[in-house]
């Protein structure tokens, strides 16, 4: 994968064209053969806009052009912290709840349960899987929202990056990974670094905005955001995390009922969420994308 800096002058999403940094392959799987996939507003400056390709070997959608790396990782190691942020909303909560009930069933029999949330934000799905029973860790590289959770709720947080060399001998039978991969620059090497911290039989669940999300299907580029970098489906998800080494064993997309009854759907029975989850993805009614993989 090559890239360079823009020559022109135009303006994308607030930064000068000239120090965007232009992508001439897929930085998924290297392909050079893309589409032009949308080009829309961006949301947070009037007048401006981002441009997305669609990778036509491995069908990720990726920003291009797009910051460089170090500017990006700047803003959210620095970035204050938002107090509605903190706040943990029931509807998530019912969700954290339900997946942490599929990441123990792939877990079954497991004698270490120490599970890493990595990117772990406000600590929503650390304080369900310590609920559930694991040990928990998390990794995050905004300082505030880290010293935030390490206070308020007693769980150890690791400020930095997952290649840092004080995390190295940190391992895990589980990791999540919940709405952090769409702003990740490297998503393969991340998934990389992961697998070096997990013990068999190493579950990882990834959860990302879906690309088959119905009201993308419906408007092309509804869902695109100016923070996140790429976009997954199925196909995509499923593929990067078999190129990695993983054995993926469950993909949810479909709308689950705990969508619409909020904090009361987390006393709802496993399997009629599997089942509700699955016709509803039958029917093509799609919303997010959550993937359980493991060890090969």
């Amino acid at each position: 994968m090559h890239s360079g800096s823009a020559a022109s002058g135009e303006r994308s999403a607030g930064v000068r064209a000239s120090v965007l940094c232009y992508l001439h392959a897929c930085p998924i799987c290297g392909s050079a053969e893309t589409n032009h996939y949308c080009r829309v507003r961006s949301l947070f400056r009037a007048g401006e806009f981002i441009v997305y390709e669609r990778c036509r070997h491995c069908d990720v959608v990726f920003r291009n052009p797009r910051l460089p790396d170090v500017d990006r990782l700047q803003k959210y190691v620095e970035k204050p912290l938002d107090e509605q942020q903190t706040e943990f909303r029931p509807l998530s909560q019912a969700h954290y709840h339900h997946m942490m009930r599929t990441v123990r069933r792939l877990l079954a029999g497991a004698p270490r349960k120490r599970l890493l949330d990595f990117g772990s934000g406000a600590g929503g799905f650390l304080f369900e899987a310590r609920d559930a029973g694991f040990e928990v860790m998390g990794l995050e590289v905004n300082r505030a929202l880290a010293e935030h959770v390490r206070r308020r709720y007693e769980i150890p947080v690791f400020c930095g990056q997952i290649d840092d060399p004080r995390f190295a001998d940190e391992k895990f039978v589980a990791i999540v990974s919940s709405q952090v991969f769409e702003h990740l620059t490297d998503p393969l090497a991340t998934l990389l670094a992961l697998k070096a911290h997990l013990e068999p039989p190493g579950a990882l669940l990834i959860e990302v905005p879906n690309l088959s999300d119905i009201r993308e299907r419906l408007r092309k580029g509804s869902s695109m955001d100016d923070s996140h970098l790429f976009y997954f489906n199925r196909r995509s998800l499923s593929t990067l995390l078999r190129s990695a080494g993983f054995t993926v064993h469950v993909v949810q997309e479909g709308l689950r009922p705990y969508r619409w009854i909020g904090g009361d759907g987390r006393a709802l029975p496993s399997i009629l969420v599997d089942v509700w989850e699955r016709c509803f993805s039958a029917c093509q009614i799609k919303t997010g994308l959550s993937v359980l993989a493991s060890l090969e």
